[in-house]
């Protein structure tokens, strides 16, 4: 596991203590989600603390988009899902933060789990699947490895 950069003080859990990063930028961070129900689970994390999503500036949209693109590069090549959920939930973590779901219309193979998304087609399920720290590992290097170039 990674801790996060340095610390804000905040209290926040997303700005204090980030697991599984794949990928340290300027402006956002990538990262896997805990819940791997669904194989490459992602979320790309702001590096400020911020609460709302209206309060990103112009170059913080900007950078994200060029990290959701990259991110779904890195995902298309190594786990070919048949679409993706992007969502900005902020339920659990008030911090400004967006997950990246890859969505699959049949069973993909991970980490010597089969995985299969029984609400293709639908809102992502909220079933929890904790895979053990080696396998995290592993998919986060497989994705770093995946990953195109810097986003600038």
């Amino acid at each position: 596991m990674d801790a996060a950069g340095p610390s804000r003080g905040t209290g926040c859990s997303l700005c204090e203590r980030l697991s599984y990063v794949v990928e340290w930028g300027e402006l956002w961070t990538l990262a896997l989600n805990l819940n791997q129900n669904l194989p490459g689970r992602c979320v790309l994390v702001l590096n400020r603390h911020s609460v709302d999503v209206r309060d990103l500036g112009p170059e913080e949209w900007v950078d994200l988009r060029a990290w959701i693109r990259r991110t779904a590069s890195a995902l298309d090549a190594l786990l070919v899902p048949d679409g993706y959920n992007y969502a900005f939930l902020m339920n659990w973590d008030a911090h400004v933060h967006l997950h990246v779901v890859p969505r699959y219309a049949g069973s993909r193979e991970l980490a010597g789990h089969t995985f299969s998304d029984p609400h293709f087609g639908g809102l992502f399920g909220t079933e929890s699947v904790a895979l053990p720290p080696e396998a995290m590992e592993e998919l986060r290097s497989a994705i770093r490895a995946c990953l195109p170039g810097p986003t600038s």
